[in-house]
């Protein structure tokens, strides 16, 4: 369940807004949601991720994001099913918060939820009135947990550990990590909804 009522894709967005606590400020750009139609029309799932790196003037990645997502017929969001199982059971376990709906909160718990011993280690710290990326003691991490870690801490604060050659270098991010990455922009750009298109979490 999204938690709105309105089907107007432009009164969604005054929905979410309307639904903020007063005086909250959303973190990065959490409700810079994507015109619904942009993406709800489409069967074609790398077709909504150009249109959110260009958006977000990521056109540098353009190259890896072609070869990566392209040419895939069924678009796997999750890193696989348990990750899918896990973002789940930990965004809807969460007591009725304001914050579950948001697209920020959503897409760093999409990429702290891809790794179960990075979730371990950040669960204290995501409460039911933010996360507190600052309290997190990551201690002995592995390359892969530490960039997932800083990545959600980018969607959701705005911020920018993760900078764009990193992401184009193969080296140091793997295919299917620049994946989860992407995929959190676009959670992100686009709101939760869109991780309930089944086409595209099928195996």
């Amino acid at each position: 369940m999204s938690g709105l009522f309105c089907f107007d894709p432009k009164l969604r967005i005054l929905e979410k807004q309307m639904q903020q606590p007063p005086g909250y400020r959303p973190r990065g750009h959490g409700l810079s949601v994507l015109d619904e139609m942009d993406w709800n029309c489409s069967d074609d799932y790398s077709r909504i991720v150009d249109c959110v790196i260009s958006r977000i003037h990521m056109e540098h990645l353009k190259q890896r994001v072609d070869e990566v997502f392209q040419g895939i017929e069924k678009e796997m969001i999750f890193l696989n099913m348990k990750h899918r199982k896990d973002f789940f059971s930990i965004l809807l376990g969460r007591k009725e918060t304001i914050l579950r709906h948001t697209s920020n909160y959503g897409a760093a718990i999409f990429l702290l939820s891809a790794d179960e011993d990075l979730w371990i280690k950040v669960s204290g710290c995501v409460l039911d009135t933010g996360i507190y990326f600052e309290r997190v003691k990551l201690g002995s991490v592995s390359l892969e947990q530490y960039i997932l870690f800083h990545a959600a801490k980018d969607v959701y604060s705005g911020t920018k550990h993760i900078r764009l050659s990193e992401l184009i270098d193969r080296e140091l991010i793997a295919d299917d990590l620049f994946r989860l990455i992407v995929n959190a922009f676009v959670i992100e750009k686009c709101g939760l909804e869109i991780v309930n298109q089944e086409e595209w979490n099928e195996n």
